[in-house]
């Protein structure tokens, strides 16, 4: 297959929009196309092999809403290092300001370049450590004050993204834990890349005024410190680099001799004091880069992996793509006709993770006696590509000793895929939204279970009816669990 020509951000944002707008297509034409682009595809890794169906396509080129996503989201990356350079520029400007009546403050240049930037550290770890139920209101709030909470409100202004995409760019509720996971890391990763701008610009700024003015440093406090307490914080911030650089580390005479109130012991200052004092200025630089540089391009390093993780997972935990990739590894079924003789399969809802491919057999649960187990067969065998090897009955009358059983007997099968059959115009009830949660568990992760909402004899799903299951469905958060509505 040709290399993919656009980005992983794109393909994940115009393919499940292309098959939103597919699923018109008829089943049967839908399942022959796909079969065949897949036949085609050599490799079985997942995410690829989505990526080489989706430009083998000949028609997708028209949508550009991912082209125009991915340039604006550039162009916010691009805003964001801008404000880190001009801030960490003029907040080290301020910081190292020097007049040559008094030296710069030691202690205040690490409080503003050193010691905020690692307090701030704190709520960007929470963000990325991810949000629990008790911090949920905390982290929320530090999402949308963040650097990456600006950018965020920044790239829906400018982009004006769909409605399913807008989610994607914001610290609130997703529509999916993959939107969620994908949402924090941009969030991050833009705050990280304003924070690693913010420090690159600090040492630069603090390296030219080192450079081409001339700098004097000391300390003062108003707290009861003594050259003797300073020198042993110094020695102790210094510690991850002063075996390496042991320049770095201003020694007990200067610090002794930089203390403000000797500096103003004498009527006149020293010929050579600002040189002296000048010995501060490796230390500072040092300082600076190891707490205020390093832990920030960690984090940047981290946001990159996880968003780049996370936007594959967007891809395919998507419940369009879950669906497309089970059309691509069932058998081709060929009818006499070109189209369903009955109301054609609509897709709705689903959700995806890497897994088996789904072959050919399957289980299948008439539930609440939605439908004859003849019609059941028919309709999996010509609609899904699916042979059921075994067919069993739930809910309606049942117990829930009775419905715990069925769950047993489907395990029994080891069959990975699972047909629900339902009434469609019946609303989904908390008894079957409970049946499906404790089938997902008895089955595991990797086993796809297909929910299909049935119509009326002689009557279609409609797009309300549609709507329902599809939402109803979304509420489990199920990752291998999707829709296919129509009449067997």
């Amino acid at each position: 297959m040709p290399r993919p020509s656009t980005t992983l951000f794109e393909d994940a944002i115009d393919i499940p929009l292309w098959l939103e707008a597919d699923r018109g297509t008829p089943f049967a034409e839908r399942l022959r196309r796909d079969r065949n682009i897949a036949s085609a595809i050599a490799t079985r890794k997942r995410l690829d092999r989505i990526r080489s169906w989706w430009h083998a396509q000949l028609d997708h080129r028209t949508l550009q809403t991912g082209t125009h996503l991915a340039r604006t989201r550039r162009v916010v990356t691009l805003a964001m290092i801008v404000l880190g350079a001009l801030t960490g520029g003029g907040v080290a400007a301020a910081a190292f300001h020097y007049d040559g009546s008094m030296p710069v403050n030691i202690v205040t240049l690490l409080a503003v370049l050193v010691a905020a930037p690692l307090l701030l550290l704190v709520p960007t770890l929470l963000l990325a450590i991810g949000r629990t139920t008790g911090a949920h209101a905390i982290s929320h709030a530090l999402g949308a004050l963040s650097p990456g909470g600006v950018a965020a409100a920044l790239y829906r202004r400018i982009a004006k993204p769909p409605m399913e995409v807008a989610q994607l760019f914001g610290w609130h509720a997703a529509r999916s834990a993959a939107a969620g996971r994908f949402s924090k890391w941009q969030l991050l990763y833009w705050s990280q890349t304003a924070a690693v701008t913010f420090a690159l610009a600090s040492i630069a700024t603090g390296v030219a005024l080192i450079a081409f003015t001339d700098l004097a440093f000391g300390w003062s406090t108003t707290l009861g410190v003594d050259a003797q307490v300073i020198g042993t914080i110094v020695r102790a911030l210094a510690l991850p680099w002063h075996a390496l650089m042991p320049s770095a580390v201003p020694d007990a005479a200067l610090i002794e001799a930089s203390q403000f109130f000797r500096l103003h012991s004498t009527d006149a200052e020293p010929l050579g004091a600002s040189r002296t004092l000048a010995g501060w200025w490796s230390f500072v630089i040092v300082a600076i880069i190891c707490y205020g540089l390093l832990p920030r391009l960690l984090l940047l390093a981290l946001a990159t992996w996880r968003l780049r993780a996370a936007t594959a997972a967007l891809l395919l935990e998507d419940p369009r793509v879950t669906a497309l990739d089970d059309r691509m590894d069932a058998p081709l079924i060929e009818t006499a006709a070109t189209e369903p003789e009955r109301a054609e399969l609509q897709f709705t809802t689903a959700a995806s993770h890497p897994r088996k491919p789904r072959g050919g057999a399957a289980a299948a649960v008439i539930w609440g006696s939605s439908l004859e187990p003849t019609a059941a067969r028919e309709f999996a065998r010509s609609q899904l590509g699916l042979t059921l090897d075994a067919l069993i009955e739930a809910g309606g009358d049942r117990s829930l000793e009775e419905d715990r059983a069925t769950v047993a007997t489907l395990v029994e099968t080891r069959l990975r895929s699972m047909v629900v059959f339902t009434r469609a115009w019946e609303p989904p009830l908390l008894e079957l939204l409970d049946y499906l949660t404790a089938l997902r568990m008895a089955l595991g992760k990797e086993a796809s279970i297909v929910v299909v909402p049935v119509a009326e004899p002689g009557a279609v799903v409609s797009d309300v009816e549609r709507t329902t299951w599809t939402r109803a469905m979304n509420r489990l958060a199920d990752a291998q669990l999707y829709v296919e509505a129509g009449t067997p």
